[in-house]
């Protein structure tokens, strides 16, 4: 199966594929994003450290400057030197002083220039000379110095703004060390100033341009160093970084910035010992420069590995869809019986196909069962109706595993004796007999021996007598109670009233046939004992040699009614008839020779009749096979009336009704034809071969008519349609009907219709 002609081999493929890229991408976004940021950790990190080595270095340039100066400040020839003006005599102790500035170490600091000045006696020693103090260059410069708190202090000349004469623009890039004495005072004796050059400090900054931009920042907001000398001195009170630099309460940090749409890390210190900020700027594109490369690969190697799991997933899903390939051909030619088959999911189809498997399983096991138990009944049945060799039937009842007949058995037919005066109907049998079935199995649960069975019109049971004495007596009062109690639940439960039938004991299967026949000839001698009988086939087996009494002349009584349509007289004579013939006890064959006897001597009517025996035939059954299967005289006397008696005198009656109408026809039509001639009642007769007065009689009552009135009247008839017709003459009429003359025929004409033929043919030619 192709790769696109599968569900299940794609969902395996997306899974696998999914399995494998998921952690792929996964794996390799974290490992972007930890990288990348591993990277601007390690650069802020490095940033730090800078900004921590550039203040180190710087502070201890610092520290080292303010070191030098303060023991300069405190050498006894400075502080003798605080005493004296600017006069000759005290030459060597300026020269002293200046040999002190002199020779400072201070080659290590890069200091440019050193100047100690003694406000008080107003003169300047620096590294040029002796100066009044009114006459140096930079007084201005001092003066700033002198207004300045404190005693000892770190400045920047930018951030003092005066720029003195003559001055380059490089003069002022120059950071001052301050300091007064005597200390803590308004007015300072002496003050001492140490110029140390920007690009001292920014030498201090390393040049690493993957550290970003470095400086140092005074407390004024002017630049002090910068890796770039044009920011030196530059003033960063509004750039924004450095704002937010100066308002984070913490010493140090860091903090992103967006500067001309970019993106700027920021890191800063600041100093406790002299307020200055040492800030590094580092631009985001910069710093992820190698996450990108670091990004670039892993998507590569991603891929990579997306491609190796997908070129696997199609080797592994292949081997892994075989067995399913190979279980989906095999259901797929498992048909679904409620639809035709069409491409789906192989595990849908393939449950689709084992839930039928497994109906069907379910199914036929059911079906199995249930033709299994069939298959018991129908071989009860067969034991029943057919007989059976006895090898065949001891292999059946071993194979069904019947028990062993180890008690005397014996067969007990139940049948109903009638549906009359009860709410059920003759199509009710069927339910009626499954019904008496059930009622039986669970009376006699425990005795019986194959389950009871339904047989046409019998419920058919086989059951086990428990006693103890095998005595044909014994046997009857177990059967008979156990039959007994059978009868009074059904009347119960049901409502109606069955007859039983019981066989002589037996102990084999193959016996059954027999005895079921045995029950069957015993509720055939039912006759005598009505409804509700139990009847033993021991009991009436050896009953016979008398011959019922056939009364012949009640028989010819009871034809003769029949023959004159006498239903009521028929049907006293019928159960006179009945009860004289079963008076006398004989077997069932004596009386059913009777009995068949009366009927066709009762068809013979039909016959005579020239009518057919179908009349008294009913669903296709003859009235012999219908006698046959009465049970009582009750039955049969009543069988007799309704079905053969009042068909037979019905058929008789409706006979004669017709050959009176036909007699009617037969006399009308010889009038109508013979109207003219010399007809009369008794010529009529003589050809129908009946006597006048029968003739005379049936006119009257099949028609209301009178020979003579019908004759005269259908006479003036034809008079007055000659009249009105044609022209014949009135004689000629009066000739045709047979007058004598004329005048009797108008007489006659006048005494019909109120008027002589003349005026009758006159009144009909004047009307429209």
């Amino acid at each position: 199966m192709k790769l696109f002609g599968s569900k299940v081999k794609i969902r395996l493929v997306i899974i696998c594929i999914l399995l494998g890229t998921i952690p792929a991408i996964i794996v390799g976004t974290y490992s972007t994003y930890t990288g990348s940021q591993a990277i601007q950790d390690k650069v802020n990190e490095g940033n730090t450290r800078n900004l921590v080595q550039v203040q180190l270095s710087v502070e201890q340039l610092l520290y080292t400057a303010d070191h030098i100066m303060a023991q300069f400040i405190e050498t006894p020839v400075v502080k003798d030197s605080l005493k004296v003006d600017l006069q000759g005599e005290n030459f060597l102790i300026f020269n002293t002083v200046e040999n002190a500035i002199n020779n400072l170490p201070t080659y290590s600091l890069g200091a440019s220039e050193i100047c100690f000045a003694n406000v008080e006696k107003g003169w300047v020693i620096d590294n040029s000379g002796i100066y009044k103090l009114e006459d140096y260059k930079d007084r201005e410069y001092l003066e700033e110095f002198i207004k300045k708190p404190g005693a000892s202090f770190w400045i920047d000349e930018i951030s003092i703004g005066i720029q003195t004469e003559g001055q380059d623009s490089n003069t002022g890039d120059s950071v001052c060390l301050v300091k007064k004495w005597p200390l803590f005072v308004t007015e300072p004796s002496c003050i001492a100033i140490l110029k140390i050059p920007s690009s001292q400090f920014s030498n201090l900054i390393s040049d690493n341009k993957a550290l970003g931009d470095v400086m140092i920042i005074g407390e004024d907001g002017y630049v002090i160093a910068h890796t770039n000398k044009e920011q030196w001195g530059k003033d960063y009170n509004l750039i924004n970084f450095y704002q937010m630099a100066t308002s984070q309460n913490a010493d140090s940090g860091r903090f992103i910035i967006e500067i001309d749409k970019t993106d700027y890390s920021i890191n800063y210190l600041k100093s406790s010992y002299n307020d200055w900020i040492y800030i590094s700027k580092t631009s985001i594109a910069d710093i992820s420069k190698d996450s990108r490369t670091i990004a670039w690969f892993t998507l590569i190697a991603c891929l990579t590995v997306i491609l190796l799991v997908y070129v696997v997933t199609l080797i592994v899903t292949s081997r892994f869809y075989r067995p399913i390939q190979k279980l989906y051909n095999m259901v797929s030619r498992v048909q679904d019986r409620k639809e035709p088959l069409k491409r789906q999911d192989e595990f849908l189809l393939i449950e689709d196909r084992i839930s039928v498997l497994l109906k069907d399983n379910y199914v036929l096991n059911n079906k199995l069962s249930i033709q299994s138990r069939q298959l018991k009944e129908y071989f009860i049945l067969q034991l029943v109706l057919r007989d059976m060799d006895k090898e065949v039937v001891d292999s059946r009842v071993k194979l069904y595993g019947f028990p062993k007949l180890e008690k005397p058995v014996c067969v007990l037919v139940t049948r109903i004796d009638t549906f009359e005066d009860t709410i059920y109907q003759n199509d009710d049998m069927d339910l009626m007999l499954f019904a008496i079935n059930n009622i039986v199995g669970e009376l006699l649960e425990n005795i019986i021996v194959l389950k009871p069975i339904v047989v046409d019109e019998y419920q058919v049971t086989i059951i086990r007598l428990d006693v103890e004495n095998e005595e044909s007596e014994s046997i009857k009062e177990c059967a008979f109670l156990l039959t007994e109690n059978i009868q009074n639940v059904i009347n119960e439960t049901l409502d109606i009233s069955v007859s039983v039938g019981i066989s002589q004991p037996f102990h084999s299967y193959s016996e059954i046939h027999k005895a079921y026949d045995e029950c069957l000839e015993a509720l055939k001698h039912q006759i005598l004992l009505g409804y509700g009988a139990i009847i033993f086939y021991q009991d009436i087996k050896n009953i016979g040699g008398l011959n019922p009494v056939f009364p012949e002349r009640l028989e010819s009584d009871l034809i003769d009614a029949v023959k004159t349509c006498s239903y009521k007289k028929a049907n006293e004579l019928l159960h006179i008839f009945i009860s004289r013939t079963s008076s006398v006890e004989a077997s069932r064959y004596e009386y059913q020779t009777s009995f068949v006897r009366l009927l066709t001597n009762l068809l013979q009517i039909l016959k005579d009749s020239g009518e057919s025996y179908d009349i008294t035939a009913k669903d296709g059954v003859s009235a012999y096979e219908q006698l046959f299967k009465l049970k009582t005289a009750g039955e049969i006397e009543k069988w007799f009336s309704t079905e053969i008696i009042k068909p037979i005198i019905k058929t008789r009656e409706e006979s004669e009704k017709n050959q009176h109408r036909k007699i009617v026809e037969q006399v009308l039509n010889m009038i109508h034809e013979e109207f003219h001639t010399e007809l009369t009642l008794e010529l009529c007769a003589t050809r129908l071969n009946y006597h006048p007065s029968y003739i005379r009689r049936i006119l009257k009552n099949e028609s209301g008519i009178v020979f003579s009135e019908y004759l005269a009247q259908y006479r003036i008839d034809m008079a007055k349609k000659w009249l009105t017709e044609t022209n014949m003459k009135i004689s000629d009429i009066a000739l045709k009907l047979r007058y004598n003359n004329s005048e009797n025929f108008i007489r006659f004409f006048k005494k019909y219709t109120g008027m002589t033929p003349g005026r009758y043919r006159k009144t009909s030619k004047e009307l429209p």
